[in-house]
């Protein structure tokens, strides 16, 4: 699993402005000056929305990429190489994630969920998708298209076979059944029309991977070639305090 730094830098915006700053703030409050991890942080975007709504965060960016954390480091995050498939990570007072959970593995997810029961800590985990996606204006095909991406999400994604769109709810369910305090917000990219370039490259990631999955990779390949309009993406924000 890995991603471009060009196609990172051109999601940010829509990450920043999808993402809940009431559950940053809240979390800020909790933690208050307490180390946070920010697991698969990349280049730091998911650190710098935390750092922007909850200053006082002692923020280290935990990625594989060394190449994505040494521009993390140059924008002034510590930051930490780790495989995260081994969920071996360093002490810390609460965790964080962008955009990770949906492209982790069922085993991965649930071996995380079992350390935060055994040691509860405050959890942000957001933007993780959800299945929701529309077009506007819409298109005959488009479920047939989205049906095969859904699909191709639950695949291996380098950890192992995914939770995909699942994954949000499952966390909140799991962590709330064991105590935690739960609290789950909409986080939705809305893409304009107008930014033909964001357009573009979500429609062919989409058709790359319905592709896969369809019966009739024409009709998908079809879909693409004509594909444009305002995009909805779904996303989820979780965020999970421990048991007082």
């Amino acid at each position: 699993m890995a991603f471009s730094e060009s196609w990172l830098r051109q999601r940010e915006p829509y990450d920043h402005a999808a993402r809940s700053t009431t559950l940053a703030r809240r979390f800020g409050e909790v933690v208050g000056t307490g180390r946070v991890l920010d697991l698969g942080g990349g280049l730091g975007s998911g650190a710098r929305f935390l750092a922007r709504h909850a200053p006082d965060l002692d923020l280290c960016v935990v990625d594989y990429d060394e190449a994505l954390l040494q521009v993390a480091a140059a924008a002034g995050f510590d930051t930490h190489r780790a495989d995260l498939r081994e969920l071996e990570l360093p002490e810390a007072d609460a965790l964080h994630c962008q955009a990770l959970l949906d492209l982790v593995s069922w085993d991965w997810l649930e071996a995380w969920i079992e350390q935060l029961v055994a040691d509860p800590k405050p959890v942000l985990a957001t933007l993780t998708v959800d299945g929701r996606l529309a077009f506007d204006p819409a298109d005959p095909t488009d479920e047939e298209v989205f049906s095969c991406f859904r699909a191709h999400q639950g695949l291996d994604r380098g950890f192992g076979p995914s939770p995909g769109p699942r994954a949000a709810q499952v966390l909140a369910k799991r962590l709330e059944t064991a105590g935690f305090r739960v609290t789950v917000e909409e986080a939705d990219w809305q893409i304009p029309a107008t930014d033909t370039a964001m357009i573009r490259s979500m429609v062919d990631g989409i058709v790359e991977a319905a592709e896969e999955m369809a019966a009739r990779p024409e009709r998908v390949r079809a879909w693409g070639e004509r594909r444009s309009g305002a995009l909805m993406v779904g996303h989820l924000d979780v965020l999970a305090l421990p048991p007082r």
